[in-house]
Order: C-alpha cells, then structure tokens, then sequence
C-alpha cells in the first residue's frame, strides 16, 4: 500500500494511533528480525519522522515474543528517545497471521478495521519497520529506496541469512551467492511458505515486496496433492483468521458466481493460506479467491 497516502489521510480523519508493525508475517522469514537487531536506532528515528507528520496521541509497536533480541534493541533505542512516553513497545503472541495489518490492529488495540474501509477509518495508521527505516533514510540522507533487507533460506542453501540486497538485483545472483545445490533444488518460493508463490524463472529480479526468497527441496516443499471433492468438514472456517466462510466463498468462485462472493465478504480475504494448509481435500483454496478477486476487479473497470 503506498506509503505517501498512509501519510496523506483527509482532513476529516482524526489519526489517533500510530502502529509499528514489528511481526514477522510468517514463517521462514527473519528480515524484520535483523533489521531490528542491526538498525534499532534507524526504525526509532523513522517512528520519530511518521509521528511529526501524522502527530498521534500515542504511538504502539507491536512484535512477536519469539524475538527477544529485537525487543532488546528496539528498547535500548526507546530509552533515547525523546517519544519515549507515548511510544509504547508491546509484545504479543507469536500466532500466525498476526503479523497482518487488521489482525495487528486487532490484537494491540481490540477495535476491527470495518469491512470496506481502512485503517485510518478508526483513527488508526499502521507502518511497517522497513518501511519506517526507508523515511528516515530518504529524510535524513536523501536516500531513495534502493534496497531491501531480504531473507534467503530453504534446505538446498548451503548457507542461509539476510542480506541488504539492491532492489533489480536477479535472484540467481543470491542463490549461487549462497550457494544453492542444483540438484536439491525442487522449487524457488519468493516470499513465505503460506502466502508465498513459485517463480517460474530465476532470472527476475529483486523488488520492494521481497521479503524471501525459498531454495526449497523436494521434501520440504513437495509438490501438492490432487485436488479432491469439498467434504463440508470447517476446518476452514475455523482457522480462517478474518472470520469469514471461506467453504461457501469457494462454491460461489467455482460458480463464477461473482455478486454472491462480494456479499460474502472475499474482500476481506487476505490470502493468508490457512484454509488451504488445513484442507483435507488438498482444495487450493486461496487460488481460487485470487482469481475471483481479479475477475471482480476487471468488471469494475469495464464498468
């Protein structure tokens, strides 16, 4: 979501509260981890930066437990700062997707972003530390967004890290740079294991919203099972973190059966994959919506 108009809310809208997204947003990437750990000082000081434009009354960071180092360092950073008593560092569970923007907001402060609208719809803008560490750059130093910190893993590395790379950069110059074996090689997931996606070619480059990137083996990462039959079990309904009914979602997409899919909220969806892990018919459950969602999108602009 562009970050100028996170920046920019209408004049009508009261900006309250002022969210740091400091959760990992799923498993397998470390990026936001290091960045905290390395640039602490940087991710305060681009806080600083989106609070004097914004000017909310208080300011959340919300990280996972599981990243005790990071919270170390963001502290240490806050004891400097001159913020310090309405920056708020909060530590919650580490339960996959909390590391969406909604369910983010959800947990910290326990109001839900309604259907349709936005964050700043309820006084609420949330930002993302690489994001906060890219405005202190291109404030302070004039720097432009010219790389991203990006997580390189899966079994077939011979060496797994992060590393500052420059956006454009072609993703085979990362594998053989960390030494990516061929012949374990199954498949190359750009992003994580649940929301992530297959890249057909290893010559495409490195861009703003690479956060990951999977030198997954066969084992890890083996190729899905057939598709079978819907069996009504719910398990989809359970676990889906937006709380919609992602079973009935799936008949109006096979239908084409768009109106009715809309009713139901698929908008809402944000493609977390949990619906898709948990199905016991191998459904995949988020490509469906996927296409669903572009399809509504091509009628509106026909119309």
């Amino acid at each position: 979501f562009p970050t100028a108009v996170k920046l920019n809310p209408s004049e009508e809208l009261l900006i309250d509260t002022l969210i740091l997204n400091a959760a990992e947003c799923e498993p397998y990437i470390t990026a936001d981890d290091m960045l905290m750990r390395e640039r602490a000082e940087e991710v305060i000081q681009g806080l600083h930066i989106i609070a004097q434009i914004l000017q909310p009354s208080h300011c959340l960071i919300g990280i996972e437990n599981n990243k005790p180092e990071a919270f170390d360092a963001l502290h240490q950073a806050l004891e400097s700062s001159h913020l310090k008593d309405k920056i708020h560092l909060i530590s919650i569970p580490t339960k996959y997707p909390s590391g969406g923007e909604k369910q983010l907001i959800q947990i910290l402060t326990g109001t839900e972003v309604p259907n349709g609208g936005l964050p700043a719809d309820i006084g609420i803008v949330c930002h993302n530390v690489g994001t906060a560490v890219a405005i202190y750059r291109a404030v302070t130093k004039g720097e432009p967004l010219i790389s991203r910190v990006t997580t390189i893993t899966g079994e077939a590395a011979a060496r797994q890290g992060n590393i500052d790379v420059l956006i454009g950069t072609p993703i085979e110059t990362l594998l053989n740079h960390f030494g990516v074996q061929q012949d374990l090689l199954h498949r190359v997931v750009m992003g994580g294991p649940m929301m992530g996606f297959t890249l057909d070619s290893v010559q495409l480059p490195i861009v703003k919203a690479s956060n990951c990137i999977i030198a997954a083996s066969r084992d890890e990462l083996p190729d899905p099972a057939p598709e079978q039959a819907c069996i009504r079990c719910g398990m989809c309904a359970e676990v889906c973190p937006a709380t919609l009914l992602p079973q009935q979602l799936y008949w109006f997409s096979k239908a084409k059966e768009f109106d009715k899919a809309l009713s139901h909220n698929l908008l809402d969806c944000i493609e977390c994959g949990a619906c898709s892990y948990v199905c016991p018919s191998n459904i995949p459950l988020v490509q469906y919506y996927r296409f669903t969602k572009g399809e509504i999108r091509i009628e509106e602009h026909e119309r």
